[in-house]
């Protein structure tokens, strides 16, 4: 009888042992070369990297072409008042402006960049959830079309005691009931199946859902405590690296609004050419400046609504950076929780109820035992097997989600600029 069960679960694998891999290395790197929320922040960056190489610049200088004509015709060149007039004018901001401008624009681009970044740690995270999630899926359809096997070996063995009289029908249809849960268990995984890889064709860029084989990842284990985790997320987070920016742009904001008090100067030369006379042609020089004469009404206003802005950006950041630890410790009280419940499926619970099973129904078919027994304990075999995909799927999501948090540091995943 076990030679039977081993034999059946070995052509159960068979066909999965020949199906084409999903490579989950070769799926992230898709998803990042296809995501169109990605290439939609890298010409965000782009821009704001291009608006910061003219932030510091001056106003484009203004020229003026004039004439200066006395009567109605012309009389250039007749009337010594008559001329040609041209000036040139250059705005120049108040010492400081066109810094803070400049800051302003370049942390913005750095705060951009790093959200790229952590955008692309995120999709990576989700490509691994999802490939996790199929796999425990798939090889739990494994188990239940293994028990549903066991099944209707358990009810041949129990119509044929049936018709020659040994037994009456409770346990045909005790049997056949179960079979049917276990039919609708299969639908039911096939649905998920079919909507995981459906949603990982679309975190891939992918037309098809059509991925070979899921095989099982290589198990990670973090051996940091949690305030390890917390320094490392403190010092490599994109998510805070980008708020730390945005708050230093805000900063260069407040400074720029509280010089917008000063006045800035525009510096004009003029010159004007009398040609036909002997009078000297004209050079003047001026400078203009404005009088922040409204400071109550424009500049402090604007100062104000800049200093809350920044206020803004402080508490954001903050609370981000309290939100972090609880973050961390969330993930890793959720890994440590599944790893111990993998040890204890793998200490030899999941052994024993694989053993219950074998011995059950062995009995059954040599006469002895219930249907009931039977139905107990491959319903338990199966569950643990289950139960075991499902806290090693949590688990390894759990770690792929603190190494996003501490900005792939954890795992040394190195995210490029690009």
């Amino acid at each position: 009888m076990k030679r039977y069960i081993l034999a059946m679960l070995i052509l159960l694998t068979a066909a999965a042992a020949h199906a084409e891999t999903a490579d989950i290395d070769k799926l992230i790197e898709t998803a990042l070369s296809r995501n169109i929320n990605l290439e939609s922040m890298k010409y965000d960056v782009r821009a704001l990297e291009h608006a910061s190489e003219y932030a510091g610049t001056l106003n484009d200088p203004m020229v003026s072409l004039g004439v200066v004509n006395e009567g109605t015709y012309y009389t250039i060149g007749e009337e010594g008042m008559s001329r040609y007039t041209i000036m040139v004018s250059q705005m120049f901001p108040f010492f400081g402006k066109l810094g803070s401008k400049e800051a302003e624009a370049k942390y913005k681009a750095l705060a951009q960049k790093d959200l790229l970044r952590a955008e692309k740690l995120n999709v990576i995270h989700t490509v691994k959830s999802l490939y996790l999630d199929i796999y425990a899926v798939q090889e739990s359809l494994k188990l239940q079309n293994t028990k549903l096997k066991l099944m209707e070996m358990t009810e041949s063995s129990a119509q044929a005691k049936y018709s020659s009289g040994m037994m009456d029908s409770r346990d045909v249809l005790m049997i056949q009931r179960e079979k049917y849960m276990v039919l609708e268990d299969i639908e039911m995984l096939k649905e998920k199946d079919r909507m995981l890889r459906t949603s990982l064709a679309h975190a891939t860029g992918r037309d098809s859902d059509e991925f070979g084989d899921f095989v099982q990842l290589p198990e990670r284990e973090v051996k940091l405590s949690a305030q390890e985790l917390y320094n490392m997320a403190a010092q490599n987070s994109y998510t805070l690296k980008s708020m730390e920016n945005e708050v230093e742009a805000m900063k260069a904001n407040v400074k720029m609004k509280e010089l917008e008090k000063y006045p800035d100067f525009t510096v004009s030369l003029g010159y004007e050419p009398r040609p036909g006379f002997t009078m000297s042609d004209v050079y003047s020089a001026a400078v203009t400046f404005n009088v922040p004469l409204y400071y109550n009404k424009r500049q402090l206003p604007a100062i104000n609504e800049a200093k809350a802005q920044k206020f803004k950006a402080d508490t954001v950041y903050y609370n981000m950076r309290h939100e972090l630890r609880s973050m961390i410790t969330e993930q890793m009280a959720s890994a440590d929780a599944s790893g111990r419940i993998m040890e204890l499926y793998k200490s030899g619970i999941s052994a024993k109820a694989d053993q219950t099973r074998d011995a059950a129904l062995a009995s059954y078919r040599q006469g002895r035992g219930s249907a009931e027994n039977v139905i107990t304990a491959v319903n338990t075999s199966v569950e643990y097997g289950m139960k075991y995909l499902d806290k090693y799927a949590e688990k390894q999501k759990s770690l792929s989600a603190l190494n996003v948090l501490t900005g792939g540091a954890l795992y040394g995943t190195i995210i490029d600029e690009n």
